[in-house]
C-alpha cells in the first residue's frame, strides 16, 4: 500500500494556544499528517496562510477561550482564515475547550468588547462546523485527535501527497482497483437493488431504529458508547422543526439531531453505566442518518429547496409537512 500523507492547516487565536498547538501538531505528526499554521499574524502574513489553506487537505480550527490578534478590519486572523476555508469548500473539524472559565485567571484578560467577538465566533463554529468536538486539557485534546482525525479521512477523501519513487505503486494499485470496481459493479447489476433507493412508503406513527455513539462521563472519566435509539417518523419531525421551518444547509440534519441526542441520551446511557452523570459528542449512524432524509423526502415532508450563494443544499418543511406535524401536534395536545 503506497504511504500518502495529508496536509493540515491549523488555525488557533495566538500565543495562549501554544500548549494546545504542540500537543495537536505532534499528534498529528505522528498519525501521518503533515502540519501547517502561522503561529504569528501579521497584514503581511494573510497571504501566505491563504496558499496554505489553498493547498491544504483539512482545516483545524483550535479555539481556546481568547479571540485572538485582531486584523485592521477587527476580524481576528483565526476567523478570517476559518471564513476563506470556508468559501474553498476545504474539509474542517474544530477542537474547543470546554471550559473556558477555568482560564480566566491564568490568561490576560481581552476587554469586553473583545469577549463579546470571542463569543460569537464561538457561536458560529458550534452552529457551522459539522465535526467539532470538545476538551477540557492535553492529554484530552490527544485522545480526542487521535479518536476523530481518521474519520476525516474516510468522510472526505482527499488526493494527499505521495513520494515520487512511490507513484508508480500508485498508478498499479489504481489499475487493480478499477478492475476490482468493473467486477462489483457487475455483481450488484444482478443484486437485489438497495433497499434505501427503494423505500416502503411509512406512516408518520411507524417507528425507525438507529444506532449513534455517545460519549458519556462517569467518576471523572469518560467512554464512547455504542447505543440504540427507536423514534417515530413524528418525533423526528419534531426534533426537525425548529431548524428546518424555513431553508437550511443539508449538514443540519446531523446537527440538530447529534443536538437532541445530546440533551436525551443520558437516560441510555445508564443502560450502560448505570453512574453515568453526563453525556456529549453525540453522533448519529451516517447510514441512519441517510435513511431520515431519503425517507423525509420520499415522504414529501421535508424536501431539497436550492443552494445559498456558498452552494450549500437546502432542505425546508413542505406544505404536506407542515400541516401533518401541526395536525398530529394538536391531537397529542387535545388527548
Amino acid at each position: 500500500m503506497v504511504d500518502k500523507r495529508y496536509q493540515v492547516f491549523i488555525s488557533t487565536s495566538g500565543q495562549e494556544m501554544l500548549p494546545e498547538r504542540s500537543v495537536l501538531c505532534q499528534t498529528l505528526v505522528g498519525m501521518g499528517f503533515f502540519a501547517w499554521g502561522l503561529e504569528q499574524r501579521t497584514p503581511l502574513s494573510t497571504a501566505l496562510a491563504r496558499r496554505q489553506i489553498d493547498d491544504c487537505d483539512y482545516v483545524v480550527m483550535l479555539l481556546g477561550s481568547h479571540y485572538g490578534e485582531q486584523s485592521m478590519s477587527g476580524v481576528s486572523y483565526m476567523q478570517l482564515e476559518y471564513i476563506y476555508a470556508v468559501s474553498k469548500n476545504k474539509p474542517i473539524i474544530a477542537f474547543i475547550h470546554s471550559d473556558i472559565e477555568s482560564r480566566r485567571d491564568v490568561l490576560p484578560k481581552e476587554p469586553d468588547i473583545v469577549q463579546e467577538k470571542f463569543h460569537a465566533f464561538r457561536q458560529i463554529l458550534q452552529q457551522e462546523v459539522e465535526h467539532i468536538f470538545y476538551f477540557r486539557n492535553l492529554r484530552e485534546l490527544e485522545l480526542t485527535v487521535r479518536m476523530n482525525m481518521s474519520n476525516m479521512l474516510i468522510r472526505y477523501p482527499a488526493l494527499g501527497w505521495v513520494r515520487p519513487q512511490n507513484t508508480q505503486q500508485l498508478n498499479d494499485e489504481i489499475v487493480v482497483l478499477k478492475e476490482k470496481i468493473k467486477g462489483l459493479e457487475a455483481e450488484l447489476a444482478q443484486k437485489i437493488p438497495d433497499p434505501l433507493l427503494n423505500v416502503r412508503k411509512v406512516n408518520s406513527l411507524d417507528t425507525f431504529d438507529f444506532e449513534y455513539l455517545l460519549h458519556a462521563y462517569q467518576d471523572g472519566n469518560f467512554k464512547e458508547l455504542r447505543l440504540k435509539r427507536q423514534m417515530t417518523w413524528l418525533d423526528i419531525l419534531q426534533v426537525l422543526s425548529p431548524v428546518f421551518d424555513h431553508p437550511t444547509p443539508e449538514e443540519y440534519f446531523s446537527i440538530r439531531l447529534n443536538d437532541y441526542l445530546n440533551e436525551t441520551g443520558l437516560k441510555d446511557a445508564q443502560t450502560q453505566m448505570k453512574r453515568a452523570h453526563a453525556v456529549a459528542r453525540s453522533q448519529i449512524n451516517l447510514r441512519a442518518l441517510h435513511n431520515i432524509k431519503h425517507q423525509l423526502k420520499q415522504s414529501e415532508w421535508i424536501v431539497p429547496v436550492g443552494r445559498d450563494d456558498r452552494q450549500r443544499l437546502m432542505w425546508q418543511f413542505t406544505e404536506k409537512g407542515s400541516i401533518l406535524l401541526k395536525k398530529m401536534t394538536t391531537n397529542q395536545v387535545s388527548l
